[in-house]
């Protein structure tokens, strides 16, 4: 059994707590204990992306430096090696920057300068029931460098508005 106990945390205290777990076995028995016990959506979601960012980390690690830089070439499958870092990057970041709570990242890119650009949505008045949530939907950019240079915010919308998840993104 994992020294952890993930129903002793809120998801946000877990995902804190997970940052310390390098160990995929452990972060495996962690998963186990919350889908028994609890079985929160969050908190599983938080144990998978630190199990599949702990994943990457020894995969990287057992490449080698062979000297290529990128998991793929430009028409391969793979997602690019910095993509995870700066989602977590944005998801740590953003709401403090804000000064809200981060409710999702809804789209990352990279443009031909290596810079990234990221949309995010953020609670700013939350509601009951929460379909009327107040959303504002921002864009943040990242340099190259991982850095946060510069957001705005976009939008701003209720939750329950359906027609917002039919319109492409024009933000970026």
């Amino acid at each position: 059994m994992a020294d952890l106990d993930p129903s002793e945390y809120t998801i946000d205290e877990l995902r804190d707590e997970l940052e310390s777990i390098d160990d995929p076995d452990t972060l495996e028995e962690v998963r186990e204990s919350e889908s028994e016990n609890e079985n929160r959506t969050g908190a599983l979601d938080a144990i998978d992306e630190r199990l599949d960012a702990v994943e990457d980390d020894e995969n990287e690690a057992d490449a080698g430096s062979d000297g290529s830089g990128q998991a793929t070439a430009d028409g391969g499958e793979s997602v690019s090696p910095g993509i995870l870092e700066v989602r977590n990057h944005v998801r740590d970041a953003a709401a403090d920057l804000i000064g809200r709570p981060l409710d999702s990242v809804i789209e990352i890119e990279q443009n031909d300068d290596g810079d990234w650009h990221a949309l995010v949505e953020i609670v700013e008045r939350n509601s009951v029931p929460d379909t009327q949530d107040i959303i504002g939907r921002y864009a943040l950019q990242v340099d190259d460098g991982g850095t946060i240079t510069g957001y705005r915010r976009l939008d701003r919308y209720r939750r329950g508005d359906t027609r917002r998840d039919e319109e492409p993104s024009q933000a970026l």
